[in-house]
């Protein structure tokens, strides 16, 4: 059986039912397979099967296999793992079959030994699990409800703690029906803990559900890059825009979560889910929020099982699309996986949350501690204070709330805030603390081998094929730095820890070193006779048909996919060009077909394979198109071939910098990845891991890591030589405009090294200096060379002095010059250590064809504190030097380019600032001309003076002083802040369901006083909405109208609560606002002389129902207003109170002609309110008997007849039109 048969097993399996089993996916690379387990609660398990061998199968094959879900409970992932070596000849079924027995037996136990395990957070055993793990939280349900492990009083309803009366309720996953008092209390928690995240500053959103009776529920959370405290140079590195939202996306599969049930009940139970991302808008659509968590064991139909309409316009969509950040897929991990048991342990021990990671860690390698002893080694808490912060990153809710009614909501979002913004400083798969001395502008792994290989094998890493598609000559320059680091042997550290597996090095194509200079010639074959060396084979290549030809007593260890490299035989070919890879395409011994439609035939050529500049793109994945033909003596040649089934890691130094080499030449150029993304994106996500026939594992892998340990910030600013114009970046006139002038003939980067506080780090270095440098030139400019063979460790470890490569005549530090061509002098790159060095000094895949490198550098301009300032700038402290810009050369260009061989560029220099240096420190181009420094290039909060020193040019207030001004502000006023406030996230206005979920309780209910007793017989909440009839539902809204009606309704609800209701005459009830357009306002309290009072209280009437409807073009157009019931006595019959026959009220102020856009809406209830009070001419009577209700229709007809009867202008009423019901 075959590959075939693996594919065709799995097809079956997946219409077949197989125990607990479903959902059988094949995946893409057609060697894996996932499906569904679903457990006797009804939860299901995602697991993923990897076959080892498919062309084997069944027989030599076996199987790995990996929970995929991030809910599951570690003791699945411990049972697979146990039987991992019973899978050797399973058939697909077999397989199926035998772990779907095993899970069962997991989650059921047996009679004899019953399972109790809540696996979720049992995350340790022994007597430590027994003493300690139920007090973190660790525990199963049946400790949920000791009353010594939650804090707070029982007794308040709002705690929502076990003792409260709805909390039982919630503990079961069935809907019940709630009492309204609960559901009220409930409500009042939910909009408690997110008030409590809007007054934190941070922006909140109602995707879905939310509310007490919901079961399915999306939330979200958002701030603005721009208030992330980070420096221009992070955002840039980090592919943010200062304009963008990080969003938090929370999901609850079930009830609310409150904080008390956190730490009272399994992590299992609480069902809630996180994902990070950003977005242009607040607010992501909700399908972007549900795609976020469809991936999970929660899919979409799930989550919109309580939502009622995703009608979403395709315009707003797109501005509200939610992306994955660089950083997400480790951060959602981290808040999946750990988030919720760290806030348990701070809780519980009174750590922070470094001192909660450390104690996690400990709790899973020393089970058998005691808490106290856990505790104390975590004594060290935070490693960092709240002032080496940015504001927004040093606040702490569980720090600083006055109470114990804890948002888990805030919680969640300060503590990613506070893990993104110091991202650099963690490892991005296990999240400890980094060792290393170098801190980056970008995050990378820890030292631990594992790490770096889930990193960069297992998906943790960023995405290679975004990088191409966005920035393609950002890694070109990469990949060429690796390529001569490699060639010069000078590489630092080598791509080992990632199972990158390759071929064995031929003896012949790599030089062997005598005294670290290279041989005369390469070493011979061995002799015939001689033994051979394991792993090579030498064969017949057959180059029009792509075919090898095994002796007959030498078969290869290869299957179809493996991958092979050949090495002709010709000694004048330069090593490196005479090494192919191929993949295999078949092979039944001794002949071998291979694929590679990279290469090209030749046989002309003495080594008669030639790898091309430019591969066609009808070539791109697939075979070539050439014919094969009969093989003739001139199209056979003798070759050696090798297997790819070697370690790179256990090879010598020699060894890897030449492997380095060979997978550099053979990978496809810059041209051919672009052209491969661009012709695969139409069929779904494009991946270099599909691209099977030409991008070899080992090849991908080590480009994977060449981008993913770039650790500085490189930005293309011009084009370089015969760069299309079609490129973006020729249309970027904002980074055109960022060149440096005087400088013809070198393409200009920009370039940032350092953590994200690095250049604070230099503004504090030029604060401290204040005083002894000058006020008007506080910095200087100069230039750094260096061979391109150093800048592929250059730009990972930084700009350093470490080592020694041209000596140190005039100091320690690192070496500048403010006169280009000294620096110039330091760029020549030293005889490669392989022979026919000329053609091989740069990859030859690139564009650039990198020849030179310098960066221009800001230092602290203070000389006379050097190390050196003549004739060289010897700089000895690293936070006094602030890279800028990074140069190239391209092509064999010797020397400096000519000027003239770099495209036009359509930017007007006269309309550029730049910056102006210090007379006595000017630095210089090319001629010798003094360079044109661009302000653009350069962070905003800059002003090149030391007055304003620090890394951000304005500091948003930090949360908790905001929350301090804002303590007893209304929730409409913290939506619509002041325009004029640029600290403003007004940008984006907020969505109506959001404004209405957050207006207060306490704001929508009247006060009465204690002292008196009511003083009418109105009876605030008692009107049955659901017994009205209303105008539809407005289709628009308008950030004017929306702003003002939010702060009417907040004026009106606070003159509310401060009045007597006997002296108000009119009541708003808050929580039956649903839209902030369309409002229901009750009158009531009239003079009990009136005839109007007495009929009411005749009727038991105690207030006259009015609905408030107010148009797009608010406030300069009038709201209309009607009443709803009871029927009045129409004017014709003897009844007054300048209500019409259709309940309009017949009142100018409610036209266009007698509408004011100053006028309040409470001066609009007071004058309404006098108006049915009037007796004149009339007083307002009921009618006898009324006939129910007035009709929407009938309203907006009497409106407009009395506008035509006075002469009034009418309102427009299209708006109030549209929502008529036939026959209203």
């Amino acid at each position: 059986m075959t590959r075939k048969a693996f594919i065709a097993d799995v097809a079956t399996a997946r219409n077949s039912t197989i125990g607990d089993i479903e959902g059988v996916q094949i995946g893409d690379e057609g060697e894996d397979f996932t499906f569904v387990f679903t457990t006797v609660s009804g939860d299901s398990v995602l697991i993923k099967a990897l076959a080892t061998d498919t062309s084997a199968y069944p027989k030599g094959n076996t199987y790995f296999l990996g929970v995929e879900s991030v809910s599951a409970p570690p003791a699945f992932e411990r049972e697979l793992q146990s039987i991992q070596g019973s899978f050797l000849g399973l058939t697909v079924e077999g397989l199926l079959e035998k772990t779907a027995a095993t899970l069962r037996s997991l989650a059921t136990g047996s009679e004899e030994d019953p399972l109790y395990v809540d696996d979720d957070d049992v995350i340790m055993g022994g007597s430590f699990q027994d003493d300690h793990a139920t007090h973190h939280g660790y525990g199963g349900q049946e400790d949920a409800g000791d009353e010594e492990h939650v804090d707070g009083d029982e007794d308040d309803d709002n705690d929502w703690s076990p003792g409260s009366p709805f909390s039982d309720m919630f503990m079961s996953s069935s809907k019940v029906t709630l009492d309204p008092s609960i559901l009220r209390a409930i409500q009042g928690r939910i909009r408690q803990d997110v008030t409590r995240a809007k007054l934190a500053g941070f922006r909140i959103g109602i995707l879905a559900g939310m509310r007490a009776d919901s079961t399915d529920s999306i939330l979200s959370m958002s701030i603005k890059v721009a208030h992330l405290g980070l420096s221009e140079q992070a955002i840039e590195a980090w592919d943010l825009q200062p304009h963008q939202y990080i969003v938090l996306l929370i999901h609850y599969a079930g009830p609310y979560v409150t904080f008390q049930k956190v730490l009272a009940v399994a992590l299992r139970q609480l069902q809630i889910e996180f994902r990070i991302g950003v977005s242009n808008h607040y607010k992501p659509c909700l399908s972007d929020a549900v795609a976020a968590f469809s991936t999970s064991r929660l899919q979409a139909s799930d989550i919109l099982s309580n939502t009622t309409e995703l009608d979403e316009n395709p315009e707003e969509t797109d501005d509200r699309k939610f992306h994955a950040l660089f950083i997400s897929s480790p951060m959602n991990q981290l808040l999946n996986d750990r988030f919720l048991s760290l806030l348990k342990i701070r809780k519980n021990d009174g750590l922070g949350w470094e001192g909660a990671k450390r104690a996690y860690n400990m709790y899973q390698s020393m089970a058998t501690m005691s808490s106290r002893q856990l505790v104390d080694h975590s004594a060290a808490d935070e490693d960092i204070t709240k002032e080496d912060l940015p504001p927004i990153a040093s606040i702490d809710h569980l720090e600083d709330s006055e109470d114990e009614n804890y948002s888990v909501p805030l919680i969640a979002m300060q503590f990613a805030l506070r893990y993104l913004i110091r991202c650099t400083e963690f490892c991005l798969v296990c999240h400890s603390k980094t060792e290393d001395s170098f801190e980056a502008l970008k995050p990378y792994v820890c030292s631990n081998p594992l790490c770096l290989y889930q990193y960069m094998a297992l998906g943790f890493g960023p995405s290679i094929e975004h990088s191409v598609a966005t920035q393609p000559y950002v890694v070109d320059l990469l990949v060429s730095f690796a390529y001569a680091s490699a060639h010069a042997r000078s590489m630092r550290k080598y791509p080992t820890g990632m199972g990158l597996v390759v071929a064995q090095p031929v003896p012949n194509a790599i030089v062997q070193f005598t005294a670290g200079a290279p041989s005369t010639s390469p070493p011979k074959d061995p002799p015939s006779g001689e033994s051979k060396i394991p792993g090579i084979h030498v064969v017949d290549f057959i180059l029009g048909k792509k075919e090898v030809v095994m002796d007959a007593e030498d078969p290869c260890d290869v299957v179809v996919g493996d991958w092979v490299e050949i090495t002709t035989q010709d000694a004048t070919q330069e090593p490196g060009r005479n090494v192919f890879h191929f993949r295999v395409a078949s092979y039944m011994h001794p002949h071998m077909h291979l694929i590679n439609p990279g290469l090209e035939y030749d046989n002309a050529s003495s080594g008669g394979i030639v790898m091309p500049q430019v591969i066609q793109e009808n070539n791109l994945g697939g075979v070539s198109s050439r014919k094969s033909t009969t093989a003739s003596p001139k199209d056979r040649i003798r070759v050696k071939l090798a297997a790819f089934k070697v370690k790179f890691d256990e090879l010598t130094v020699l060894q890897k910098d030449a492997t380095i080499l060979s997978l550099l030449r053979n990978m496809p150029s810059i041209n051919d990845m672009k052209a491969y993304l661009q012709a695969t994106k139409a069929s779904g996500e494009p991946s270099f891991r599909k691209w099977t026939d030409r991008m070899c594992p080992a090849a991908l892998g080590l480009l994977r890591w060449i981008v993913a340990s770039n650790l500085s910030c490189i930005v293309q600013v011009d084009r370089y030589p015969g760069q299309p114009e079609t490129d973006a970046l020729s249309n970027n006139a904002s980074r055109l405009g960022q060149r440096v002038t005087n400088l013809e003939g070198w393409v200009q980067f920009r370039f940032a090294q350092g953590a994200p506080d690095k250049e604070q780090k230099f503004h504090k270095a030029l604060s401290l200096k204040k005083g002894s440098i000058s006020e008007e030139f506080p910095t200087l400019f100069a230039w750094h060379g260096s061979a391109v063979h150093n800048w592929h460790s250059i730009i990972r470890s930084g700009l350093d002095f470490n080592q020694i490569a041209n000596g140190r005549a005039f100091g320690n530090g690192c070496y500048h010059s403010q006169h280009f061509q000294t620096s110039l002098g330091y760029c020549n790159s030293r005889s490669g250590v392989f022979p026919c060095d000329a053609g091989l000094r740069y990859w030859s895949g690139s564009n650039l064809k990198i020849s030179q490198a310098i960066c221009l550098n800001e230092i602290v301009n203070a000389p006379q504190e050097f190390t050196s300032n003549n004739p060289h700038l010897v700089v000895q402290h690293v936070d006094w030097i602030q890279c800028r810009y990074l140069f190239v050369l391209c092509g064999d260009v010797p020397g400096a380019a000519v000027k003239g061989n770099m495209p036009n560029l359509p930017i007007d220099s006269k309309a550029i600032q730049y910056i102006k240096q210090d007379p006595a420190r000017k630095v210089t181009g090319v001629n010798g001309e003094v360079l044109g420094i661009p302000r653009s290039a350069f962070p905003p909060s800059r002003t090149f003076s030391i007055e304003n020193g620090g890394i951000w040019a304005k500091k948003p207030d930090p949360p908790g002083n905001r929350k301090k001004k804002q303590k007893h502000r209304s929730l409409t006023n913290i939506f619509f802040k002041n325009r004029a406030d640029d600290d403003s996230d007004l940008t984006d206005d907020s969505d109506l369901e959001d404004i209405n979920f957050l207006i207060d309780d306490e704001e929508s209910h009247p006060k009465v006083k204690a002292n008196g007793g009511p003083q009418t017989d109105f009876i605030p909440g008692s009107l049955d909405r659901s017994t009205i009839t209303l105008l539809g539902s407005p289709s628009y809204a308008t950030s004017a109208a929306t702003n003002m009606l939010a702060r009417d309704l907040q004026v009106l609800l606070k003159v509310q609560s401060a009045t007597p209701l006997h002296e108000l005459g009119w009541y708003i009830d808050g929580d039956s606002i649903d839209n902030m357009y369309q409002w229901i306002v009750e009158l009531h309290s009239f003079d009990p002389k009136l005839p109007l009072a007495k009929e009411m209280k005749d009727a038991g009437i105690s207030s006259i129902v009015l609905e408030m409807r107010f148009g797009k073009n608010y406030p300069m157009s009038p709201p209309f207003v009607r009443v709803i019931r009871p029927r009045f006595l129409p004017f014709m019959a003897g009844g007054g109170g300048h209500v019409t026959a259709g309940g309009a009220l017949c009142m100018e102020l409610l036209t266009n002609s007698g509408w004011s856009a100053v006028s309040s809406i409470e001066s609009v209830l007071l004058q309404v309110r006098m108006a049915i009070s009037s007796t004149d001419p009339k007083p307002a009577r009921l009618t006898k008997g009324g006939r129910g209700d007035y009709g929407v229709g009938e309203a907006i007809e009497a409106y407009l007849r009395a506008c035509r009867a006075h002469g009034w202008e009418a309102s427009n009423m299209d708006d109030f039109k549209s929502g008529v019901a036939s026959g209203s």
